[in-house]
């Protein structure tokens, strides 16, 4: 009776140490991504490992208490076009493909996790990374988007950050061609923290060459206004132009009438010896 209970005991003990499959443990790593209202954001697939061809791509929203399918390899299985896969490779082929999932124009209700579930080629085997997407209500605006200046003329941008987030006016920074600005005598920034909003502004004093280009406000940290572009024109050499075209017209004109007056001298010399 002894052996009978130890062999019970011997077996119960193998099922309870025997290893799980990789559907009921999978190796999940957990990623933190934010963004903000009517932005771009690109959720990574981190299971995808290196020089190991994934057989299968699948992307999940994973909801309470279930999941939403959003995607199974290229095939978009959700109707919200805002969505799509990015497949490609960074080093033209000899590494697997990136499996991005982009989300456009960003709303409140993207918020939550994303799974990205990878299936190793022949393997058994599947990866399984986590991507948490915090939306925070902020929207930037930035007035106005298109400036033409002439060299030496002064002009401003003007920022609104608002939402329920609220942006420190200390953490406001500006960005030129993609570049934190650099302000001196000539640029200068002033921010200031309204009860709904946060307003920054860059004054342009004195125009000059370097100041064309691409402007941004940032909070710092994910929210980013569009592109606004400030075009320069050089009034100097369009006066320049301006005056080498006048006299070379005028130059023109009088080479113009000196030939009218030769042909016409000799159209009348010619009736007259006939």
């Amino acid at each position: 009776m002894v052996a009978i209970f130890a062999l019970i005991f011997f077996i119960c003990t193998i099922r309870a140490h025997r290893p799980l499959s990789v559907e009921q443990q999978p190796l999940e790593q957990e990623y933190t991504i934010t963004s903000v209202l009517m932005q771009s954001v690109v959720l990574p697939c981190k299971a995808v490992l290196p020089h190991r061809e994934p057989d299968r791509v699948m992307w999940y929203k994973l909801t309470n208490p279930g999941q939403t399918t959003l995607s199974v390899g290229k095939h978009l299985i959700t109707k919200d076009s805002r969505f799509s896969v990015a497949y490609y490779s960074v080093d033209h082929g000899f590494s697997p493909a990136k499996w991005d999932l982009h989300i456009a124009n960003v709303r409140l209700s993207d918020a939550a996790r994303y799974q990205c579930h990878v299936i190793i080629k022949d393997s058994p085997n599947s990866i399984r990374s986590n991507v948490k997407l915090i939306v925070e209500d902020i929207i930037v605006d930035i007035q106005p988007t298109d400036v033409l200046l002439s060299l030496g003329d002064s002009t401003q941008f003007s920022c609104n950050f608002t939402g329920e987030y609220r942006v420190r006016r200390e953490k406001v920074t500006w960005l030129k061609d993609g570049k934190p600005l650099i302000t001196d005598g000539t640029r200068v920034t002033i921010s200031t923290e309204l009860p709904n909003a946060t307003v920054t502004t860059l004054q342009i004093v004195a125009s000059q060459l370097n100041d064309s280009g691409s402007y941004r406000c940032s909070d710092g940290h994910s929210a980013q206004s569009k592109e606004a572009k400030l075009y320069l024109r050089d009034t100097h050499q369009q006066v320049f132009l301006r005056s080498f075209s006048s006299s070379s017209t005028s130059s023109l004109l009088t080479l113009l009438s000196f030939r009218t007056v030769f042909c016409f001298f000799i159209f009348h010399f010619f009736l007259f010896i006939l």
